[in-house]
């Protein structure tokens, strides 16, 4: 059995984004009302007034890797559920689901159980349907969506000064060193359901510096009202690159598909 003050939610930030802590506090409680795992939130120098919130006040921003490894030398519980300000909660969380899914994790001593499948999965586990290994061979072992690490795992694979996509790149490089598992659960077919995850959340509700519309459509749904005066919403432009996006790159495979079997019909002749 694992305890729940065996386990930490430790929810990475900075203080230029905290225009996200309100946000961000006030989906998570909504949601997860009972959450029963200490609550740490990673800033600088401001603080989240929160009694359910321990702040890790670090001082001057170090970067995201190094702010990591400070406030995880303050954190005693062996495993850490990491998310960030801006994983904002969307449904309602099973307290129960979670620490099954953690005890799961502890039985098969693994290192990390993601819990958003972005990606998921490439291995399945016999005895569990809902989650899969994450093989050695695969592309984004390690990911920095919503996961339970053990706490050890996660320090052996931080490396000073390098930020998040580093770390899904160069740390899945260096995962392959380790003996530990690492497990994922599935996702739902080709698309990821929140009402089928175990934490269910928008999955990131500020790229490249500014708020998507989609957070602040889901914001003033749920009643609450985004700060933008630092944290800028993206430009209506840059929404719509990144909406058809997708289509377009589907659009360009199809056309190289298209000249690769053309070139080679040729060739044959």
């Amino acid at each position: 059995m694992v305890d729940p003050g065996q386990v930490a939610i430790l929810v990475s930030s900075f203080d230029g984004y905290r225009d996200a802590w309100d946000p961000f506090f006030t989906l998570f409680f909504r949601y997860w009302p009972d959450c029963p795992f200490t609550i740490y939130l990673i800033s600088n120098n401001a603080r989240y007034d929160g009694e359910r919130v321990i702040n890790l006040a670090l001082g001057d921003d170090m970067g995201w890797a190094n702010n990591m490894i400070a406030a995880l030398s303050r954190i005693q519980a062996p495993y850490v559920i990491y998310l960030q300000e801006d994983y904002f909660l969307t449904r309602p969380v099973s307290t129960q689901r979670i620490i099954e899914l953690i005890e799961y994790m502890d039985a098969k001593q693994a290192g990390y159980l993601r819990l958003y499948p972005s990606p998921g999965p490439d291995l399945d586990c016999a005895d569990n349907p809902d989650i899969g290994e994450i093989s050695k061979k695969a592309p984004y072992r390690v990911s920095m969506q919503a996961a339970v690490w053990r706490k050890d795992i996660l320090q052996s694979l931080l490396v000073k000064d390098e930020d998040g996509w580093d770390m899904e790149f160069n740390g899945s490089e260096r995962s392959l060193e380790l003996d530990a598992v690492f497990l994922s659960v599935h996702r739902n077919g080709s698309v990821v359901r929140d009402d089928d995850l175990p934490l269910p959340y928008l999955c990131t509700a500020i790229i490249r510096g500014s708020w998507i519309r989609e957070a602040l459509e889901y914001c003033r749904a749920e009643g609450i009202e985004l700060d933008t005066s630092r944290v800028t919403i993206e430009p209506y432009s840059r929404y719509l690159i990144r909406k058809f996006e997708p289509i377009f790159w589907k659009l360009r495979m199809i056309r190289l598909s298209f000249w690769i079997r053309k070139t080679l019909h040729r060739l044959k002749k």
